[in-house]
């Protein structure tokens, strides 16, 4: 009954976290890179904070489901595909410290995306690429049964790194569609 309702609040704060996520990169294309007005500033940074909110409860719920899948089985701790998953979301918290520290500074500056530097922009696009990337593989993780103890740490990366080049191809391309079309405001 505990595992139970453990696996079910992981859930639940995937679902809480992935579907905030996705508005909310929605709603930063929908500025396409110019200044964010004081609504979306705030919109983003309270999103953010329930998205953190919900990566601590997915860390203390996956840790607690897998020491009880050890203690009822060491060989539980053999799976790669849970090694994978654990390393993709290691990146993704890691991600989300320079998203907030870093990236999230640049979206809302007083200048916008595009006002900020090449250098800049392709560090925040990256971020936001590792950010979808990783939140969505990790949940395909967590319904992907068939891989348990099958599929090897390797084969699980590969294809999280593919996913991830193929993603940040399109958006290197819609970036540069932007800064094709930016007009710089002067005041």
């Amino acid at each position: 009954m505990l595992k139970t309702l453990l696996v079910y609040a992981h859930l639940i704060a995937a679902c809480l976290a992935v579907g905030i996520l996705l508005i909310q990169d929605l709603a930063l294309a929908k500025w396409q890179g110019r200044t964010m007005d004081a609504e979306a500033i705030a919109n983003l940074h309270r999103n953010s904070g329930i998205v953190s909110l919900a990566l601590v409860a997915l860390w203390v719920t996956g840790l607690i489901i897998v020491a009880m899948g050890y203690l009822d089985n060491p060989a539980y701790l053999m799976n790669q595909k849970l090694w994978a998953k654990f390393s993709v979301v290691s990146i993704l918290t890691i991600n989300g410290l320079l998203l907030h520290f870093f990236s999230f500074s640049r979206l809302t500056s007083s200048q916008g995306f595009l006002g900020c530097s090449s250098s800049e922009q392709l560090f925040v696009l990256v971020t936001a690429v590792t950010s979808l990337v990783s939140w969505l593989y990790a949940c395909y993780l967590g319904i992907a049964r068939p891989w348990n103890n099958v599929v090897t740490y390797t084969y699980v990366m590969t294809i999280y790194a593919t996913i991830f080049a193929v993603t940040l191809l399109v958006a290197l391309e819609y970036w540069r569609g932007l800064r094709m079309s930016y007009r710089p405001v002067i005041r």
